[in-house]
């Protein structure tokens, strides 16, 4: 299930590309300051989706390797970044890519590195940084549980969701992933400790946007049928008693460290 949740996003590329948020520039700012990252410095984003990171790092300057497994999705990056001649993009998941003896200044990662084995993917990611070199890993980490629309249709994921998932999209479950990174960090002996950037900010959705949202979900899509379809039914109704707008509040976390 694992694997198949990951590769999913490819199958609504198109509309990943039109709902998903894209980072707030102060994160963006922070990675940069962080990794004292140097002017034209090269990166490899892994898991780059569509582009919604690259994009900004590349509009400052930065050379870019971005890797992405699904073909519709990379083929959209390559699209968004075609006014960046320097960003490549390389239809290839991170553990199958072959590093090839190439190294970089910034190994980045934004809502992907968590379909990564930690272990691993801190080894990979040291083995392919320059000394100095730093590792960015930003989630996009949903806050809202004290809205109204929140509490209105948690009784909707706890009838469809099983076991019922502890938070709407799985949220807390990010969190808790994050932590997980942030330790295998620390445990490899490979980098320096981990400085940490959060930034606040929100968003209304209209105009069934919310609904595309939830579409571009991994755990949503799997979700088996009857209940799949059921469990939108429901959420659309509630989306209609709100008068069609859906408010959220989140919080964008990066996950910093240099390599020794």
């Amino acid at each position: 299930m694992l694997r198949r949740r990951q590769y999913v996003f490819n199958e609504v590329a198109a509309l990943y590309d039109e709902v998903r948020p894209g980072y707030p520039p102060a994160i963006i700012d922070a990675a940069i300051a962080q990794a004292r990252l140097p002017s034209g410095g090269r990166i490899l984003e892994i898991g780059c989706g569509t582009g919604q990171i690259t994009v900004p790092f590349a509009a400052r300057g930065y050379s870019i390797l971005a890797l992405e497994p699904g073909e519709d999705m990379a083929a959209l990056a390559a699209r968004n970044c075609r006014n960046y001649p320097q960003v490549r993009v390389l239809t290839s998941s991170f553990e199958a890519w072959p590093a090839d003896g190439r190294t970089f200044d910034m190994v980045l990662s934004a809502m992907a590195f968590h379909w990564i084995a930690p272990d691993a993917g801190c080894a990979k990611a040291a083995s392919v940084l320059k000394p100095g070199g730093a590792i960015a890993l930003v989630w996009h980490l949903d806050v809202s549980q004290d809205t109204s629309f929140w509490q209105a249709t948690e009784p909707i994921y706890e009838a469809y969701f099983h076991p019922p998932e502890k938070s709407h999209t799985t949220v807390a479950s990010l969190a808790e992933r994050a932590a997980v990174y942030a330790e295998a960090i620390d445990c490899s002996g490979a980098f320096g400790p981990v400085q940490e950037a959060r930034q606040a900010w929100e968003k209304t959705f209209r105009n069934g946007d919310y609904l595309k949202l939830l579409h571009t979900f991994s755990d949503h899509r799997t979700l088996p049928e009857p209940d799949k379809t059921r469990f939108f039914r429901a959420i659309e109704d509630a989306v209609e008693r709100f008068d069609g707008a859906v408010h959220r509040r989140y919080e964008t976390l990066l996950l910093l460290a240099r390599r020794r």
